[in-house]
């Protein structure tokens, strides 16, 4: 009976608090206007409180947006849209009530959108001292990408080198920084290899809503490898009701691509996914391309917890004709490779819960997994060989979020990262591969304080404890043993934004604002520095960087101008000694004696003089060069001092337009890109330790310029065409690797929606 009585008094006593929950929770909702007074279907809008992003949703088919079960508070309300934006409206709500609140959206060059990578939880784009670029699902489609690398050219400070066409190994170089440098996410998955490494190659432009590219270290933020910047691809979402898409587009080469997708929201419900495939016999023999991919989102959410499972998949196939164009040192005589091949399996999974335990405190949590199994077959004058590479990379993290006041939140967490690889050409004393495991435990903490309504100031650390396993000898006796190894690592980061001056609303100058950033990064040594080494001691590459600059808005924020000033600093860099001369280590061993700078200044520009009119582009001068070894005036052979970066241009740029009539949008983009001093494109630089060869070349530059159309024949039914390389300039990104000529695609879009 007491126990009857106990397990009934709870379930009342719960009835109540939730009741009580119910009646206190506030419904915000309202529309969004255009200049002219007309609602703006499909707007983004977000909610954010105490400087960090809540809720997200967009606008239905009559402009109108719904947040239910929020809490008392105040709050700031921004939306953006195609051309248009909101200035950051704030708001107070209060107990049981319905608020209503419309946003009036202007033309605007710049957009009023929340940015995840940045900082935890995310928060508003002129908030945030770090430079950050995002491209969007709308300049996905105008340009007509395939792939996810192709809308990362002409971001300023950052610069794509493909080997070959498609599915030719692709690094991304941000601002003089190695393309093993960056931090690689799909909605929040980190994706890359054992030691940061990841070719981007095979990433999709299907399925992806927007694209955020953040320059600088994140270390403390991210832990290793987001030693350059991070770049985050951000997967759609399931919003409003039922909606499927579908593409079918076809072009030179023999390429057909084929895609589907779908999203919906229904009752605190959510659903997104996308299937693509795309496939090019391209222009050589053993030149073809497959690529297929997969995007997965379910979500449910209520007023005070949400939960999130998000998957990506790839598979993709590729032939490796190889280095046949520029061929200075007569190695490889234009010979096409035809047997050479490569195969990738690569998938993200990751579960996210959120809690609102109070007004004040919530709790983030995730947990992802991330596989990477390549497989690779080399025929070359010494034979063929097979050889596999598995990569595994899982993450625990979680946070708290507090709520100081409305103009502080700090957070704090923990995060457990595993990342492991196995490869057939590291191996036991008996010549089996073997498994090398790496383990981090970090302890981050990030304050973000508005102590003025100027001035934005975000400022965190992160504690990284890396533990690296350790390694039997090998069968050649080339590599002892090597002892496990405990690496403690601190790394800070601050961030500052200030407007400097408001300026007139209407005026022909605007706003002014400043920002800036400072932090470091690392980078721990990858599989085949562990295991080709010697050296128990190798340490993890380090950064340290700084970036100044100033946005200036004109015309009524229809123009914006942005110029900032970076400097980078790479230390400990990890380079392969031969064991002559400076180092007295064995005959081949890796060593932390390499350091380098970078500095630069990158300049872009947005023109939205009419809501139909869009017009972009950016410049940036890039100073690049290698340091003295450490404790010594001199570098290793074949390097010099003084000597430029390889791949990266000290001269680059690029420019945008989109112009929209009616049912017709044209778009023409290009990338200019100078010289480049590159390698040997057939034995790097063994050709000059080797054969006593030249190994290092000047890439000419070059310039690629694009342009295309759109059509809207009926609702739901659009047509679209593009010319690539219209110029049909021969030009080579990496040295020895000729990129297509002149190519065209074309191609239909489908939308069904319920609305």
């Amino acid at each position: 009976m007491n126990k009857l009585f106990v397990r009934n008094f709870l379930l009342v006593l719960l009835f109540f608090a939730c009741a009580s929950y119910a009646a206190m929770a506030v419904t915000l909702e309202g529309t969004a206007l255009d200049p002219s007074g007309k609602t703006v279907p499909g707007a983004r809008v977000s909610l954010l409180r105490s400087l960090v992003a809540i809720a997200e949703c967009q606008t239905d088919a009559r402009g109108n947006y719904k947040f239910e079960g929020l809490q008392d508070g105040v709050y700031q309300l921004a939306a953006s849209a195609r051309g248009l934006s909101s200035q950051s409206i704030d708001l107070e709500l209060r107990q049981a009530e319905v608020k209503k609140q419309d946003i009036q959206l202007k033309i605007s060059a710049l957009t009023m959108q929340v940015i995840v990578s940045a900082s935890l939880g995310g928060t508003l784009a002129p908030q945030i001292g770090s430079s950050v670029d995002v491209v969007t699902q709308q300049e996905i489609e105008d340009r007509g990408a395939q792939n996810a690398f192709e809308i990362i050219r002409g971001v300023p400070g950052t610069d794509v080198s493909q080997a070959g066409r498609r599915g030719g190994v692709t690094g991304v170089y941000i601002r003089g920084g190695e393309s093993k440098y960056n931090a690689v996410m799909i909605d929040g998955i980190s994706l890359n290899e054992f030691g940061g490494s990841f070719d981007f190659a095979s990433l999709p432009a299907d399925g992806i809503e927007r694209m955020e590219v953040t320059r600088g270290p994140q270390s403390a933020l991210y832990g290793s490898n987001a030693v350059a910047g991070v770049i985050n691809l951000i997967s759609k979402r399931g919003e409003g009701p039922p909606t499927f898409t579908g593409l079918a587009e076809g072009g030179s080469y023999s390429t057909r691509r084929f895609a589907t997708g779908g999203s919906g929201l229904n009752g605190g419900f959510s659903w997104s996914y996308n299937l693509s495939r795309l496939d090019s016999d391209g222009v050589v023999a053993n030149d073809y391309y497959r690529n297929q991919s997969a995007f997965l989102s379910l979500g449910y959410h209520q007023s005070r917890r949400q939960l999130d499972f998000h998957f990506f998949g790839n598979a993709n196939s590729n032939g490796a004709p190889g280095a046949y164009g520029s061929d200075p040192n007569h190695f490889n005589g234009g010979v096409i490779n035809t047997e050479s091949r490569g195969k990738q399996n690569l998938f993200g999974y990751q579960l996210g819960y959120v809690e609102q335990f109070s007004s004040r405190i919530r709790q983030i949590t995730t947990a992802s997994i991330a596989t990477n199994d390549l497989f690779y077959h080399d025929h070359s004058m010494w034979g063929d060989t097979d050889y596999t590479s598995q990569n595994l990379r899982a993450v625990l993290n979680t946070r708290s979020e507090i709520l100081l006041s409305i103009k502080n939140t700090l957070a704090a967490g923990f995060e457990y990262n595993r990342e492991q690889i196995r490869h057939t050409f590291i191996t036991d004393s008996n010549n089996v591969p073997i498994l090398i495991p790496r383990n981090s435990f970090a302890y981050f903490v990030e304050d973000r304080w508005n102590p003025s309504s100027r001035l934005f100031l975000t400022a965190g650390v992160r504690v990284d404890r890396l533990q690296t396993h350790s390694l039997p000898r090998d069968a050649w006796g080339s590599r002892p043993a090597i002892p496990s190894a405990t690496i403690d690592k601190i790394n800070p980061r601050i961030s500052l934004a200030y407007l400097a001056q408001k300026g007139a609303a209407d005026g022909a100058r605007g706003a002014m604002r400043l920002h800036g950033s400072f932090g470091t990064g690392i980078r721990p040594p990858n599989g085949t520095e562990l295991s080709g080494t010697n050296n128990p001691r190798l340490m993890p590459e380090k950064s340290i960087s700084f970036d100044a600059g100033v946005e200036q808005k004109l015309f009524a924020s229809r123009a914006v101008l942005d110029v900032t000033y970076f400097l980078n600093r790479f230390d400990d860099q990890i380079i392969g000694l031969a064991g002559s001369g400076l180092s007295k280590l064995s005959s081949y061993t890796w060593a932390n004696l390499k350091n380098s700078r970078a500095q630069g200044l990158e300049i872009s520009y947005h023109l939205h003089p009419i809501q139909s009119l869009q017009l972009g582009g950016a410049y940036t001068f890039l100073d690049s060069s290698i340091l003295a070894l450490d404790g010594s005036d001199k570098t290793t052979a074949p390097f010099q001092v003084g000597q430029q970066l390889i791949r990266r241009p000290r001269h680059s740029a690029s420019y945008n337009v989109a112009w929209r009539h009616g049912r017709l949008t044209l778009n023409t983009n290009a990338y200019i890109r100078g010289a480049v001093l590159d390698i040997d494109p057939t034995l790097g630089t063994y050709a000059c330790t080797g054969y006593g060869l030249p190994c290092f070349f000047n890439n000419k530059g070059y310039t690629r310029a694009d342009a295309g159309f759109s059509f809207r024949i009926a609702r739901g039914v659009e047509a679209y065409g593009r010319v690539n390389n219209l110029l049909n300039r021969e030009y080579e990104e990496a040295f020895g690797y000729p990129a297509y000529r002149a190519n065209y695609i074309g191609g239909m879009r489908f939308t069904l929606s319920k609305e």
